[in-house]
């Protein structure tokens, strides 16, 4: 049962704002609007805070917005694929019900049977709910293999499903800090059970070599406890109702607003001076911009500590995506192809990051396969009736050099009319598309649009550090009490986002952004959440009618050229 709640007194964050009506002092600035971001916005605003979010982009939401293409009538979804821990009790439901949007941003279980499919050469493995089926379906594609595969998975579920838990320090200590592939070779597992083991760590983009068994059990755990969502409406309805709760609450979204420099002065954090000159006063500013950029780029090296220097200097980013957005002029639900899926060319899934991490990119290019339209059947804008948009992501070498790159891409530049550059990217895009037809044979023959992003792309329009969509790599000395804390050494600067020590990935980065901003509060806003506390006043947002646009909502103080193209929903 939820209650209301009147935000109690916090910490007086900016003794100016609000003094002669200033418009431009605030209690907190939040910089980038990605999910991080607009969640710690939406929570401070809606705990009395004015507050100013900031975002480069002229769209908010991260990777979590949307794009449309051939005049509206395709929808492709940046980066919200799957997410787990979406159903009751969840961390997304948590974070979500505080801020009054459990009813406005809806939750779609994909496939209880089995959420995600899985293809490598010679085997097709439905990713279930619970670890008991999974086992079972792990043996019933390896029967030979079953005392390995019940050994690897008792490990793992020991170290994340918590079941055991006298056991776990025994397991965390034996294995959960050695890479998985050491595990799963001491439990003698052939290179095919181990490629389906191994199958979705896309959704990470980290060589297994390098990944600790704890990373990836719980990785598997993320999705085996409860299974795999889609926001019903596509990514772009988080942006969009997150904004709405910072707009309705005294709080302002301003786009197109790309902060140059955080400013610091007597060793504290005041504001932000933006591209332009433009200076903006606080009580608080909060990064939920990259981390690396975040102190080397907007705080400045002279406010760096002696040991964070020493960790920008040897840190490393999770490898950076490639991805082509197709539509096809057919249904594909009719055929019954999976909404998801993971698609290897090999079974050698460590052996291709090595490539990639060498600079180079092998013809076979491993492919996540994501279909909104089957994902959320009544979608409005994703595509016309009897069409089927794709989402397909591999991942390539993040080298300014490789792709024939000279000037930053942030910058924009004229690398997208480079020769070289352009002939990769549409290489890459076949390689791709090869690997979507090992499991819709006629894509080429079905397919009507088709564009492709790259890594520079992903640096140029959410200005990470070599386009890295999931922030530091899950490294031992990135994990658990060794990741990157949400309060600095810088007094007022706090950070949010997939870099810090709630994790990457939507559901961890709007969860954690509810911690963020429980932190400049002063508060334990999650214990409070889960308590029953609802910070938001329902009736202060704007009402959702049939015409609601969730990309039109996410361009604060920008104007959608012409209205969107909305698909009629489904009838059957």
């Amino acid at each position: 049962m939820t209650k209301s709640t009147t935000p109690p007194p916090s910490p007086d964050l900016s003794p100016e704002a609000g003094q002669d009506g200033d418009p431009e002092v605030w209690d907190a600035v939040v910089v980038g609007a990605g999910p991080g971001g607009l969640t710690c916005a939406a929570y401070l605003a809606a705990n009395g805070k004015r507050v100013l979010v900031l975002e480069a982009n002229q769209v908010v939401g991260g990777s979590t917005q949307v794009f449309r293409r051939a005049g509206n009538k395709f929808e492709f979804d940046v980066g919200t694929h799957y997410v787990g821990e979406c159903g009751p009790g969840g961390r997304m439901q948590t974070a979500l019900s505080g801020l009054a949007l459990t009813e406005r941003i809806k939750w779609l279980r994909q496939r209880p049977e089995g959420h995600c499919q899985i293809m490598i050469p010679g085997t097709t493995f439905q990713t279930p709910t619970g670890w008991d089926t999974y086992l079972d379906r792990l043996i019933e594609a390896f029967p030979d293999e079953e005392p390995g595969l019940r050994r690897c998975v008792k490990v793992m579920r020991t170290i994340a499903a918590g079941e055991r838990p006298r056991m776990r320090p025994f397991a965390l200590l034996r294995w959960g800090v050695r890479p998985i592939t050491k595990l799963m070779a001491a439990c003698g597992l052939s290179a095919d059970a181990q490629a389906v083991i191994l199958a979705e760590n896309g959704d990470y983009t980290w060589p297994p070599h390098r990944t600790p068994t704890a990373m990836h059990a719980g990785f598997l755990h993320h999705y085996l406890q409860a299974g795999a969502y889609y926001p019903r409406g596509g990514g772009q309805v988080i942006g969009a109702h997150l904004t709405d709760v910072v707009q309705t609450h005294g709080g302002r979204v301003r786009t197109k607003a790309r902060v140059e420099q955080i400013l610091v002065e007597n060793g504290r954090a005041v504001g932000v001076r933006l591209r332009g000159g433009e200076e903006i006063r606080a009580g608080v500013v909060v990064s939920a911009a990259d981390f690396h950029k975040t102190w080397s780029e907007l705080v400045g090296e002279e406010h760096l500590t002696r040991r964070l220097r020493r960790r920008l200097d040897s840190l490393e980013m999770t490898l950076p995506m490639f991805a082509v957005y197709v539509a096809l002029d057919v249904d594909l639900r009719e055929r019954g192809t999976p909404p998801l899926a993971w698609v290897w060319p090999t079974n050698d899934v460590d052996g291709y990051y090595r490539e990639v991490a060498a600079g180079r990119c092998p013809e076979r290019m491993p492919v996540g396969i994501s279909c909104p339209t089957a994902k959320d059947p009544e979608g409005t804008h994703s595509a016309p009736p009897g069409f089927s948009t794709l989402e397909l992501v591999s991942w390539a070498p993040k080298e300014h050099a490789f792709w024939n790159v000279s000037t930053s891409p942030a910058d924009g530049g004229g690398y997208g009319r480079d020769e070289r550059y352009l002939q990769l990217k549409e290489e890459l895009t076949q390689r791709v598309l090869d690997t979507a037809e090992l499991m819709i044979p006629d894509l080429r023959e079905r397919m009507v649009f088709c564009e492709a992003s790259t890594p520079i792309t992903q640096e140029r329009f959410t200005l990470t550090t070599g386009g890295s969509c999931y922030g530091i790599a899950p490294l031992l000395r990135n994990l658990g009490p060794f990741r990157p804390r949400v309060t600095t050494h810088i007094p007022g600067l706090f950070l949010a986002g997939g870099s810090t020590e709630h994790m990457f990935g939507i559901n961890a980065t709007i969860y954690g952004g509810m911690g963020t901003a429980g932190a400049v509060l002063g508060r334990d806003l999650c214990a409070e959440v889960r308590d029953g506390a609802v910070f938001v006043d329902e009736a202060r947002l704007t009402p959702v009618t049939d015409d609601f646009d969730p990309l039109l909502a996410s361009k604060p103080g920008s104007a959608i050229r012409r209205p969107a193209r909305r698909r009629p929903r489904a009838t059957a």
